[in-house]
C-alpha cells in the first residue's frame, strides 16, 4: 500500500474530473451583505466597553491606509497560568465589510503583532475582511523559542491559549462594532502559522468556520530533523553538499523523473515515485562540478532518509530530493561549516536556518550551554527520551493530536495544503497526520472528507516559492469560503506562476505588503498548475507545448 492509499478515501470521486477553476469568493449576487461601519465608534472608550475584564484596548484609531478602517490595538491578560500579556490588532474597515473575520496565523515562533497577513500575502480589509492578528503572548525573534524554557504561561499561550482568547476578544468587537451577529470566520498560515490553525482546529475548533493551514510543523522531531541534517553536512571533511553539487542532484531528478507525470515541463509531481540512486553521479576519479565523491554521496543519502532512533525507527521523514538546489537551501545555506553557536537570525548570512532552530530549540530544552553540534548524540537513546521530557515539561514539541472529532461537532472545514519539496516540515509529516486524523474520526474516511481536504503542490517549497505556483494559499482560501458558505466542496482548483497567471486576493495596488516574512515568487514561465485533492493528483492529457494551461491536465487517481 503506497502512501496515497494509507491517506485514504472510501470512495475516489471518479478517474478525472472536468476542469474547473477555483471556486471563487460569492460575489456581490450571494456574498454577505455588506456593511458601512458607524461614526464616532472607532475611539478607546466605545472598543473598551465591548469587551471583558480581562482585555485592555489601548488605541483605537482612525487609519487611511492601505484603506480607511480603524485599527485597535489591545491585549488580554491570561492567567494559570499567568499572568501574561496576549497582544493583539484588529482592523476594522470603514465601508464595504463583508462579513469575514481572518486571523493571522504567524510563522516559526510569532512573537509579534502582525499588520498584513503572512499566507495570503497582503492585507486581508483590502477585500472587505476584518483582520486580526496576535503576538500569542510574548515578544522576540521568529526563530526564538528560547522563551517556553522558564515561562509557563508564555509557553501555554504561545501553543494555543493566547490565540484562542484574543480571537475571542477580536471577533466580540467585530460583532460589536458593525452590529452583525453572524460572522464568518476564517483562520490563515503556513508553518508556524499553520500549526496555529492546527491548534485552533484541535482545541477550540468553535472559534472558526474555516481553518486553511499551509505546511505546519506536527512536533519538535522537525528540529530533530534539522540537526541531524546540519551534523550530516559536518560529518566528515568533503561532507558538504555546496549550492553548485546541490543543483546538479536536483538536474539529474528532474532529467529522470520529470516525465512521470506524462510532461516534460520540469516539475516531479510526485517525489515519492522518483527512485533516484546518487551513485550514478559518483566521481570515478577526483572530484568535479559533475560529480559527487563518496563523503558528498553519503550526506545526500543520510538527509534524503531522515534521522532515526538508535534501534532503527524512523523518527521523522528526511528532505525530499526534488528542488534540492533552492529547497535544501532554504534551511542548510549557502555558507559550509563550521556553524556559528548562534540563535539569532542577525547571523543567516554565516550559518542557516536549521542550524539556528536546532541551537534555539535544543537551548530551549537543556539550558544555554548546550550545543547540539558537540553535545547531542544520535546514537544515544538516553538523549531522545530527554528531549521528549523536555518537550513535556515545556509544554511544546509533542506531536498534535491530529484529533478532528471536535472539528467535525462544529462543523468548521479545514483545508491543507503542503508543498511537495518543501525541506522544512515535510509532506510525510501531513501525510501522517492525515492517517491519524482519520482514526479520531473512527478509521472512517469518509467522516475526514466531510471535514477536511489536503492539496499537495508540486514544485513548492516551504510555504511557496521554488518552481511551483506562486497564489495557492490565495485560491484555496477561496475554496475554502466557497465551501464554508456556500457549500461547494472542494474539487480541482487552478493556480497560477508569475504575474499573468497567478491571483493574489489581498494584493495592494500600491505596492506589496507582508508581516514579518516575504516569500519569493516561483521561477520559471507564467503557467497554470492544477492542484488536485488528495488523494488524487495532476496528469497531462495534452499535447507537448501545452503543459501551461490547466486545461491540459485532469485530476485521476495515483
Amino acid at each position: 500500500m503506497n502512501r496515497r492509499q494509507l491517506l485514504g478515501s472510501a470512495t475516489i470521486m471518479a478517474a478525472s474530473f472536468t476542469l474547473t477553476a477555483a471556486a471563487p469568493v460569492p460575489g456581490p449576487a450571494d456574498a454577505p451583505r455588506t456593511y458601512d461601519a458607524p461614526a464616532g465608534k472607532c475611539t478607546v472608550a466605545v472598543i473598551q466597553a465591548m469587551v471583558a475584564a480581562d482585555t485592555v484596548i489601548e488605541s483605537a484609531a482612525p487609519t487611511a491606509a492601505p484603506v480607511p478602517h480603524c485599527r485597535i490595538d489591545g491585549y488580554v491578560t491570561t492567567t494559570d497560568p499567568g499572568p501574561n500579556k496576549v497582544r493583539f490588532r484588529l482592523q476594522l474597515p470603514d465601508k464595504g465589510f463583508n462579513g469575514r473575520f481572518i486571523m493571522a496565523g504567524l510563522g516559526g515562533a510569532a512573537g509579534y503583532v502582525p499588520t498584513d497577513m503572512q499566507i495570503p500575502n497582503g492585507n486581508a480589509i483590502l477585500a472587505g475582511f476584518a483582520m486580526a492578528g496576535t503576538d500569542t503572548g510574548h515578544s522576540g525573534e521568529m526563530l526564538d523559542w528560547s522563551f517556553i524554557r522558564d515561562n509557563p504561561a508564555q509557553s501555554v499561550d504561545y501553543v494555543h491559549r493566547g490565540g484562542h482568547v484574543s480571537t475571542v476578544a477580536m471577533q466580540k468587537i467585530t460583532r460589536d462594532y458593525y452590529a452583525v451577529q453572524k460572522l464568518y470566520r476564517y483562520h490563515s498560515g503556513c508553518s508556524g502559522g499553520g500549526r496555529m490553525g492546527v491548534q485552533a482546529a484541535e482545541r477550540h475548533p468553535e472559534d472558526y468556520d474555516g481553518i486553511l493551514i499551509g505546511a505546519p510543523g506536527r512536533s519538535t522531531a522537525t528540529m530533530l530533523m534539522f540537526m541531524w541534517a546540519t551534523k550530516q553536512m559536518a560529518r566528515e571533511p568533503g561532507a558538504w553538499l555546496s549550492p553548485a553539487k546541490l543543483g546538479l542532484i536536483e538536474q539529474k531528478v528532474t532529467a529522470q523523473c520529470d516525465a512521470l507525470d506524462g510532461a516534460k515541463d520540469s516539475i516531479v509531481q510526485e517525489p515519492g515515485k522518483c527512485h533516484f540512486k546518487p551513485e550514478v553521479l559518483q566521481c570515478k576519479g577526483a572530484d568535479g562540478p559533475d560529480c559527487l565523491t563518496a563523503p558528498e554521496i553519503r550526506t545526500f543519502k543520510a538527509i534524503a532518509e531522515g534521522p532515526k532512533y538508535p534501534d532503527g525507527t524512523r523518527i521523522t521523514g528526511g528532505m525530499p530530493i526534488t528542488n534540492t538546489a533552492a529547497g535544501w537551501m532554504s534551511f542548510l545555506g549557502a555558507t559550509p561549516p563550521p556553524w556559528p553557536d548562534s540563535i539569532s537570525l542577525k547571523d543567516m548570512a554565516r550559518t542557516n536556518a536549521a542550524t539556528i532552530m536546532g541551537h534555539v530549540m535544543s537551548k530551549a530544552y537543556f539550558g544555554p550551554d548546550f550545543d547540539y553540534f558537540r553535545d547531542f548524540d544520535f546514537n544515544n537513546q538516553k538523549q531522545f527520551d530527554a528531549w521528549w521530557a523536555a518537550a513535556d515539561r515545556t509544554g511544546f514539541g509533542r506531536p498534535s493530536t491530529a484529533d478532528l472529532s471536535g472539528v467535525e461537532r462544529a462543523n468548521t472545514k479545514i483545508i491543507w495544503w503542503h508543498g511537495v519539496s518543501d525541506a522544512g516540515p515535510t509532506l510525510d509529516t501531513t501525510l501522517g497526520y492525515f492517517r491519524d486524523a482519520q482514526k479520531s474520526l473512527g478509521g472512517s474516511a469518509a467522516r475526514l472528507d466531510k471535514v477536511a481536504k489536503l492539496y499537495e503542490v508540486p514544485g513548492m517549497l516551504h510555504c511557496g516559492s521554488g518552481t511551483g505556483p506562486d497564489d495557492v494559499p490565495d485560491q484555496l482560501l477561496q475554496t475554502l469560503i466557497a465551501w464554508t458558505e456556500k457549500g461547494v466542496r472542494p474539487g480541482p482548483v487552478v493556480t497560477g506562476r508569475g504575474p499573468s497567471r497567478a491571483h493574489p486576493i489581498f494584493a495592494d495596488k500600491n505596492g506589496p505588503t507582508t508581516s514579518g516574512v516575504l516569500i519569493p515568487t516561483s521561477k520559471g514561465a507564467d503557467r497554470d498548475f492544477l492542484l488536485c485533492p488528495a488523494p488524487q493528483v495532476a496528469r497531462f492529457n495534452g499535447k507537448a507545448g501545452g503543459e501551461n494551461d490547466a486545461a491540459n491536465w485532469s485530476c485521476v487517481k495515483s
